[in-house]
């Protein structure tokens, strides 16, 4: 990823930093005496991949939970969470995640739960985190029943006055309150699972997005803090915490080499796979534009206390009028970030108005896309927009303006295996195989790009990371061949942070 130096025979490190690169032979007389050298056997070495959009400790906990991600039916589901009721005591709380309901053809309701749990607090989130499955028993620990009142933002599925089990956006709110609250330990071990499985992917680097209680950002910035940690971080706080990060004076980029306070994060909306994503035109067939969380006026006027704090602005944006209302309010901001030199990003912008694909590049906006979403996006999209659907993950039309791609997963919301999702980018390819939009797919390199340099430039660390350059962080991914000759059969040897190998030591 060096434009100078694309590839080179031989690297030089020494402890946490590259030395030099080039002829094998001019670097050993560069060397100490105790050199250790590794002979790779023409396997190609990278800088190690950035995820530009994880929550990292949800992350850890995800993969101790149910995992509906691959269930092709309700019934599927249903078996999985019968199977955790038999080993769990009654009482205990089912955990879990992944489901979509475009997937399975089906609706769902309390009562599917309550007939293969009913002894069981069972909670259970869709793909997209921004919907929630609950049974009887979980909804009365809510404390949710007729009189309950939709809370801003977040709305109470219900059929004749009774809510179904199904709750939007900042409805689950009121059931993320009685969950177990994870100690100390558990948020450590969560962090510990979180970093091993991401090292096994070649990920190095993660943009950890705020979604979280305070706790967990307490014992992230411990933990990430750390040398041994396999990760490097960097961690935004929740936009309603400005002020008191204000007081403190907590700003963007403060830190150390491994662990770094991110942006301010911000919501303009909720998820098309729940119909909670804000569009300029409703949903086929429905009347219904999506939910705004944060509009124009929310942003416009907290990006400016977000500047002066020194927090850049980093905003979820789904639907078209949710990107619309961001560009528009960082149009209005932008001689104030613009002259801290800040790079504020959309994560997802995920559809988009032809006339707003050109504004990234013009005003300097990065666009932190995940194209593994496309997978299982693509029909709901369908469903849902119509002919619209070509508006989604205009990757091509995005990288042709100028923008700057920064490329990741929303893990857990997605599966964070840079790989695949590299192999969604170049083909488009939905779970069934249906090819949508394909012009706008992007090359290997331009894909590369988007985990290593783009990503680096997003949290401007682009002086340290992103490429194989003398004075760079050592931090690497070993491929098995050179990912630009084809994705297929491309596998994580090994995975390298700082100098110490974090996966597969060679």
């Amino acid at each position: 990823m060096n434009t100078a130096s694309p590839k080179a025979e031989a690297m030089l490190i020494r402890c946490d930093k590259i030395l030099a690169l080039g002829n094998f032979d001019d670097l050993v007389k560069l060397a100490s005496p105790d050199l250790e050298i590794m002979d790779l056997n023409g396997q190609c070495l990278m800088p190690g991949f950035h995820d530009s959009h994880v929550h990292l400790v949800y992350h850890g906990f995800s993969l101790a939970q149910l995992d509906l991600e691959n269930t092709k039916s309700k019934a599927e589901a249903l078996e999985l969470v019968a199977q955790k009721a038999k080993e769990l005591d009654d009482g205990s709380w089912i955990l879990g995640a992944g489901y979509l309901l475009s997937r399975w053809g089906e609706d769902i309701h309390k009562k599917d739960l309550d007939a293969v749990a009913p002894n069981h607090f069972v909670v259970l989130r869709s793909q997209d985190h921004h919907s929630a499955w609950l049974n009887s028993l979980a909804l009365q620990r809510a404390g949710i029943d007729t009189n309950t009142a939709n809370p801003e933002h977040g709305e109470i599925l219900r059929i004749d006055g009774q809510a179904t089990g199904v709750l939007l956006e900042h409805a689950y709110d009121l059931v993320a309150e009685k969950l177990p609250k994870p100690s100390n330990q558990d948020l450590v071990r969560a962090l510990a699972d979180a970093a091993q499985d991401l090292a096994s992917q070649g990920i190095t680097t993660v943009h950890h997005m705020a979604y979280e209680p305070a706790q967990f950002w307490q014992i992230l910035a411990k933990e990430a803090s750390k040398d041994s940690y396999p990760l490097r971080v960097w961690a935004c706080i929740d936009q309603d915490r400005i002020e008191a990060a204000a007081e403190i004076g907590l700003a963007t980029g403060q830190g150390g080499n491994n662990f770094q306070v991110g942006g301010a994060k911000f919501f303009a909306d909720g998820a098309l796979g729940s119909m909670t994503s804000h569009m300029l035109e409703p949903f086929q067939n429905t009347q219904n534009y999506g939910t705004e969380v944060h509009g124009y006026k929310i942003l416009a006027d907290r990006f400016p206390k977000a500047i002066a704090a020194g927090l850049t602005p980093v905003i979820h944006a789904i639907g078209d009028a949710a990107n619309r209302a961001v560009l528009d309010a960082l149009t209005e901001t932008k001689d104030l970030w613009q002259a801290q030199n800040m790079r504020p990003r959309i994560e997802h912008a995920q559809h988009l108005d032809a006339n707003d694909l050109t504004r990234f590049a013009q005003l300097g906006v990065i666009a932190s896309m995940q194209p593994i979403h496309l997978r299982f996006d693509a029909k709901t999209a369908l469903d849902l927009l119509g002919e619209r659907a070509d508006n989604m993950h205009n990757w091509r039309s995005l990288v042709d303006s100028g923008a700057v791609l920064a490329l990741g997963s929303d893990t857990p919301v997605a599966i964070p295996n840079v790989i695949e999702a590299m192999k969604t980018g170049l083909n488009r390819k939905a779970e069934n195989g249906q090819a949508l939009a394909p012009e706008q797919a992007l090359t290997i390199e331009e894909l590369l790009l988007g985990y290593t340099r783009n990503a680096a430039y997003a949290i401007n660390w682009e002086h340290r990371s992103g490429q194989l350059k003398p004075n760079y962080d050592a931090d690497f991914v070993l491929l098995s061949h050179n990912p630009n000759e084809g994705l297929e059969d491309l596998e994580i040897v090994a995975t390298m942070k700082a100098g110490i190998w974090t996966h597969n030591k060679i």
